[in-house]
């Protein structure tokens, strides 16, 4: 289960996403894993318009894994459907790891953007 603020966290990367803001995204995730222009193409490439999903869409995160790292910290591997004006609910998937760097404080990375077969 990811705490509240973890899950605030996939919300604010999930509204940059949806407004296309990918510099601010990189910005965020420190361009840790994907570029600015890396996530622009894949949504570019997926061929659709991504929209904001509703709420309940947060309440139940599919936490696809936990490791341990440095400290006490850990990281959870989340992966979000993304939803997009024409199918609602998509095939199109976005892969996070946060991982809590301090007592409420998340860090961020995009792992990848795209179809739920691309695991």
């Amino acid at each position: 289960m990811l705490a509240e603020e973890g899950v605030n966290a996939v919300r604010v990367v999930v509204g940059l996403l949806v407004r296309g803001d990918y510099e601010e995204l990189e910005t965020l995730t420190e361009g840790r894993r994907l570029s600015a222009a890396q996530m622009a193409d894949a949504v570019t490439a997926s061929g659709r318009e991504l929209i904001s999903p509703p709420d309940d869409a947060f309440a139940d995160l599919e936490v696809t894994g936990v490791e341990q790292v440095s400290g006490g910290e850990r990281a959870y591997r989340v992966a979000l459907p993304l939803w997009t004006a024409a199918e609602g609910r998509s095939a199109l998937v976005l892969r996070l790891t946060l991982t809590e760097v301090m007592d409420g404080v998340w860090t961020v990375e995009v792992d990848g953007i795209g179809e739920t077969a691309a695991g």
